[in-house]
């Protein structure tokens, strides 16, 4: 027989796992194929104790790189 779970049970698992705010990145860059614009995208977990600002600035700089060292940008 399966285990009940109650809608408490169910609401205090989700309320901690929303604690963390899921943000959406966006690079665009140029094609070296036809010139097009391309995007690419990057999910950010940021938990509430850490510095929202600082995370993002960190991943924009790392992707920036990243589509450099790929001869993308």
């Amino acid at each position: 027989m399966a285990k009940m779970q109650s809608f408490a049970d169910k609401v205090r698992k989700k309320s901690a796992a929303d604690a963390a705010k899921i943000i959406k990145l966006v690079f665009s860059y140029q094609s070296s194929d036809n010139g097009s614009w391309r995007f690419a995208e990057k999910f950010i977990k940021v938990h509430p104790d850490e510095d929202e600002n600082k995370i993002i600035n960190e991943e924009i700089v790392n992707g920036k790189a990243l589509l450099e060292k790929n001869g993308l940008q």
